[in-house]
């Protein structure tokens, strides 16, 4: 039976299939394409984070976000460093807020 994916795996991932006597078909991704894989690795990650609630789940989107963060050059300093700035500005996630409406009218 062949099952097609279709999506970004990890390194190792072909190897491993190989190991185990199956076959499988793979290419290398242009930058571009790389690039839209990785959001999708990214979202695949989360929503399956969600389903489980599995930390290596967790673990998968830290992967895919470094690999994002490499890709597209960034410090990952910097990007702690804007993470920090951020919180101090307009606070974290940890007091659970949900913000249900805004009243734009202009008193």
């Amino acid at each position: 039976m062949n099952r097609s994916y279709n999506k970004l795996v990890r390194d190792r991932i072909p190897e491993l299939i190989q190991e185990s006597g199956r076959k499988s078909t793979s290419r290398i991704l242009s930058e571009s394409e790389y690039f839209d894989a990785l959001i999708d690795k990214v979202i695949e990650e989360i929503e399956e984070y969600r389903i489980s609630g599995n930390e290596e789940e967790l673990a998968d989107v830290y992967e895919a976000l470094d690999c994002l963060v490499e890709l597209k050059g960034y410090e990952p300093m910097h990007i702690d460093y804007l993470q920090l700035i951020r919180r101090e500005a307009r606070g974290s996630f940890k007091d659970k807020v949900l913000l249900i409406d805004v009243d734009d009218t202009v008193r």
